[in-house]
């Protein structure tokens, strides 16, 4: 089994238009890449964990039911209302003639929200905290089915 550590880390911006910003980073250990937010007010570890998540999986997000559908030829969103068990906080972008191009996922609508879609799409998402209770990371692995 595979399973992959990702590393939270805080800093504060030291840049001339976001001075003093905090920021919120998530390294992906298998492939050495880098996700990151700033500012403050929402959730950041969810924003960039949705970051990597939609990195990682686009062939499997592509197949959950969105929150909500945007049509990127026409500039405008695509009822989806009524269809039950929507992902909140997952949209898929469409063309005009309906094809999928890509699932966008809003991390700030909360960590819960971003686990939730990790587990749909097959992946089991575990905690690391430090002695303060403060999140420093995740493993993922994929989920094991269990045959009876």
């Amino acid at each position: 089994m595979n399973i992959n550590h990702l590393s939270i880390t805080w800093a504060v911006s030291r840049g001339r238009d976001t001075y003093g910003y905090n920021i919120c980073r998530l390294d992906d250990r298998n492939n050495g890449k880098r996700y990151r937010t700033n500012g403050g007010g929402y959730d950041m570890i969810g924003t960039v964990f949705g970051d990597w998540l939609a990195d990682n999986y686009q062939d499997r997000l592509k197949h959950i039911t969105p929150h909500s559908i945007w049509d990127s030829e026409n500039k405008k969103s695509v009822n989806c209302e009524s269809v039950p068990n929507r992902s909140y906080g997952c949209t898929h972008y469409i063309d005009g003639k309906g094809y999928f191009l890509k699932a966008v996922l809003d991390g700030a609508c909360g960590i819960n929200s971003m686990i939730k879609l990790a587990e749909d799409i097959g992946l089991e998402v575990q905690w690391e905290s430090n002695r303060k209770r403060q999140t420093i990371g995740f493993y993922v692995s994929e989920r094991e089915e269990v045959t009876a």
